[in-house]
């Protein structure tokens, strides 16, 4: 590769392009013309389409729209505002807008664009033309905004927005026309300037205006004679200096980079503007858009456009309306089709093949061609490459196809910028020349829209990590600013609060008022309880004195309520100075409940005015103490009280004998050999089983019968020692299993259930005649069987004690809770029927 050079062009350089000195590029070919075809006919009007699809779109970006659905349009109105570098894009016949909606566009891709649909009413109505000031009183700027304003943009395929070419006309050295039209069979250019070159002349005169080069050159391929023949008679007519400059025919000649080389001998660089170079290109077709524009008023509505190809029947050059659809240029001018027909858009060697027909005509496209098997065959399959360094050789920038072409398929993207991929023009001659028939320039348009997807979302993705960095700074320098603000309002708020303090802390002086009273108040806790410690002479904990200090509140507030009696309150409030032997103090939880018990017991004394006798009984079971002079668990005290008040609101309801409930009541108390308490679990099933034989024994208290006396002694001998059960205890004075107790209960329930039976059968038989059947023997049956059954019964109970006994040791908690809910629930229904025994 040549080695670029990147100063602009000297004017020893510009003497030798003046003196008409010509260069040669690398490579290039001499492919078939077949222009004749086309360039022997005038241009025409190829007429206005039912509806026109004009794109507004471009490489991703959509302006804002100046029209809408149902709107009505004339010619050469403006569908688009200025955005950006885009030109505005025009309506190119007067309608109504139909449709704004995607719709295929012309692009190998066959991707959809936003595009305006005008159905057309066949009038070609145009907007009002104000013809504008002549351009030689109109500064560059205002012209290059009004080029901008017309739409314009490069005709020769590039599609290039003209008015961005033109910025930066300050050091322009050099003004290049391009008319070489180098690919085959396009003829527009050629035709364009047979018919127009007085128009062409005029805009050259117009870009020199604005540009101001030092020199002007048409380069034209020697292969269009009546093309240079018109344009030599219109320069004629001109004063400007304009050199048109016949360039040898060879295919790539007419490209932008080949033609600066033939006719300046530079290259441009790699990823650079000819600008750079100070060179301003353009092609014959957009000169002839500016002046239309900038003399005549009108926007680029329509363009040159060849028809051509033995497909179909009348070939050449028409001036056809931007949007109008290919298929109806085909229609219109007998496109025969064969089965396998391709329509392409551009010649041969650059051009690419369309499927959809509806695609409109856009700027860009300067050819239809559409040819037959016969005049341009299939390719022939693909071979392997065979290194034969043809298309080396023939590329006009002088790339390694065959190298791209590897990287291309293994889509090594590194490799392929290494290689001067973008560099590549796609001019076709590689794939021309190869020996193989590789498509080399499909690989190559593959892997560059590759490139530039994965360009693009690397820079989305750097745009992103970006903003989430900038946004993590700003949230922390706010966090730092808040932080510096919070503790700058904190120092102003401490120095005016010690200005108007005398100086003083307020709020450190509080603080220390505050823990001097937590102080205090500890201080005055500790010495209200009294002086008691274990036998460590330890402190008592506080948790434990503050709660005794709540208890003795309660009970003075209970006591004031009630007006209980002195010697009462006496029994209750010393329940939580009991000490063991080691003089430690009582806890705290058990003197609770010891405190709780006794106000339930002064209530139930005030409302049930008991005997004085019954309640110093039940007030002192709390008391009782074992061998070693411990206080009670709490637990048990609980279940006595309980069982005390059940006693004396039995005795109130049933008003039984004294002597029957004094027979009841001393059940709790009793103790085993060693002189203990016994368990408050056995003290509730006693109690359950006394409340039960005094309601029996109501019921029954009516009932006497001689018969029955002697069942009744035998029944209340065995009762005896039934109801003394549950005290009893094994020899290792293990305290009895509940489930016993309640057994036992339920014997005793069906013996007084049974003792009034007979009761009855007692008065029964009191009150018979003499001369009644004698039923001695049926008694003495029955007597038999019942006493079979309590032994059945007894037998089983003891069965039940021995096995339960082995069981103790092994049970769990949650297995004595339960015993303990049993029991108070049957309680709860003893109480219940008691009720409404009473009832």
């Amino acid at each position: 590769m040549k080695k670029n050079n990147n100063n602009r062009l000297s004017d020893k350089q510009l003497k030798h392009i003046n003196a008409g000195r010509l260069w040669q590029f690398h490579g290039g070919i001499h492919p078939d013309e077949n222009k004749q075809q086309s360039n022997q006919s005038s241009i025409e009007d190829a007429g206005i389409a039912p509806f026109l699809v004009i794109s507004v779109e471009h490489r991703g970006q959509v302006p804002e729209l100046l029209v809408n659905v149902g709107d009505s349009v004339l010619k050469g109105q403006a569908l688009t505002k200025l955005y950006s570098g885009m030109a505005v894009q025009h309506a190119s016949s007067s309608g109504v807008v139909v449709a704004i909606e995607k719709h295929p566009d012309l692009h190998p891709s066959g991707l959809s664009s936003l595009s305006v649909i005008i159905k057309t009413d066949a009038l070609d109505r145009y907007i009002n033309i104000e013809k504008p000031l002549p351009y030689w009183q109109q500064s560059s700027h205002f012209l290059i905004d009004e080029i901008q304003k017309a739409g314009i943009v490069g005709l020769g395929g590039a599609g290039f927005p003209t008015h961005l070419k033109l910025k930066g006309h300050e050091a322009t050295q050099l003004l290049l026309i391009n008319a070489a039209e180098c690919e085959p069979y396009i003829s527009a250019d050629d035709r364009l300037m047979q018919e127009h070159a007085n128009e062409i002349i005029a805009g050259i005169n117009v870009l020199q205006h604005i540009l101001n080069p030092k020199l002007t050159i048409i380069a034209i391929e020697d292969n269009k004679p009546q093309a240079i023949e018109a344009l030599t008679e219109a320069l004629n007519t001109t004063k400007n200096h304009i050199i048109i400059r016949k360039i040898p025919t060879l295919y790539p000649s007419g490209s932008e980079k080949q033609l600066i080389e033939i006719i300046t001998g530079k290259q441009t660089p790699i990823g650079r503007h000819p600008t750079d170079l100070g060179i301003v290109m353009q092609n014959i077709g957009t000169v002839f858009a500016i002046k239309e524009a900038l003399i005549d008023g009108k926007p680029l509505t329509s363009r040159i456009v060849t028809l051509t190809g033995d497909a179909i029947a009348k070939k050449g050059n028409v001036s056809v309306r931007i949007g109008t659809p290919i298929q109806y240029l085909l229609d219109k001018y007998h496109f025969n089709p064969s089965a396998d027909q391709k329509v392409i858009i551009g010649g041969p060697m650059m051009g690419f093949t369309i499927q959809d027909l509806q695609s409109p005509i856009t700027k860009k496209c300067n050819c239809i061609l559409a040819p037959t098997i016969q005049e341009m065959p299939e390719a022939e399959q693909e071979q392997a490459c065979i290194r034969c360094s043809y298309c080396a050789d023939a590329c006009p920038v002088e790339l390694m196809p065959q190298q791209l072409l590897w990287y291309a398929k293994n889509q090594d993207h590194k490799k392929l910028e290494a290689y001067n991929l973008s560099s590549c023009i796609e001019c076709g001659i590689c794939a021309f020349v190869c020996p193989s028939t590789i498509p080399l320039v499909d690989y190559y348009r593959i892997a560059k829209a590759e490139i530039h997807t994965a360009k693009k979302e690397s820079q989305q993705a750097d745009i992103a990590r970006q903003r989430h960095e900038k946004r993590e700074a700003r949230l922390i320098q706010s966090k730092i600013d808040r932080q510096a603000k919070h503790k700058l309002a904190a120092e102003k708020r401490k120095a005016q609060m010690q200005a108007q303090n005398g100086g003083k802390d307020i709020i450190a002086d509080a603080l220390a008022r505050a823990k001097a009273k937590k102080e205090a108040l500890q201080s005055a806790e500790q010495t209200s309880i009294p002086a008691q410690s274990n036998s460590n002479d330890a402190p008592i904990d506080l948790r434990k004195s503050g709660v005794a200090a709540a208890i003795a509140r309660a009970k003075a507030k209970k006591a004031a309520l009630l007006n209980t009696d002195t010697s009462s309150n006496q029994s209750v409030d010393p329940a939580p100075e009991q000490s063991n032997s080691n003089n430690e103090p009582i806890d705290p939880r058990k003197a609770s409940v010891a405190a709780a018990i006794a106000r339930a017991k002064a209530k139930k004394a005030a409302l049930l005015n008991t005997d004085t006798s019954s309640n110093q009984s039940v007030d002192h079971a709390p008391e009782q103490s074992n061998n070693n002079n411990e206080p009670i668990d709490p637990r048990k005290a609980s279940v006595a009280a309980a069982i005390a008040r059940a006693k004396a609101k039995k005795a109130a309801l049933l008003n039984t004998d004294a002597s029957s409930n004094q027979s009841v009541d001393p059940a709790p108390e009793q103790s085993n050999s060693n002189n203990e308490p016994i368990d408050p679990r056995k003290a509730g099933v006693a109690a359950a089983i006394a409340r039960a034989k005094a309601k029996k024994s109501a019921r029954q208290s009516a009932d006497k019968s001689a018969d029955n006396n002697e069942i009744n002694s035998s029944e209340k001998s065995s009762e005896q020692s039934v109801d003394h059960a549950p005290e009893q205890s094994t020899s290792n004075d293990a305290l009895i299993d509940p489930r016993k107790a309640s057994v036992a209960a339920a014997i005793a329930r069906a013996k007084t259930k049974k003792e009034a039976r007979q009761n009855a059968i007692k008065q029964d038989d009191t009150t018979a005649p003499a001369t009644e059947i004698d039923n001695t023997k049926i008694i003495a049956e029955r007597k038999e069987r019942k006493a079979q059954a309590r032994k059945y019964q007894q037998n089983k109970l003891e069965n039940e004690m021995k096995h339960s006994v082995t069981e103790d040791a092994d049970k769990s908690d949650l297995q004595i809770k339960k015993e303990k809910i049993a029991i108070v629930i049957a309680r709860a229904k003893a109480k219940k029927a008691a009720q409404k025994e009473h009832k």
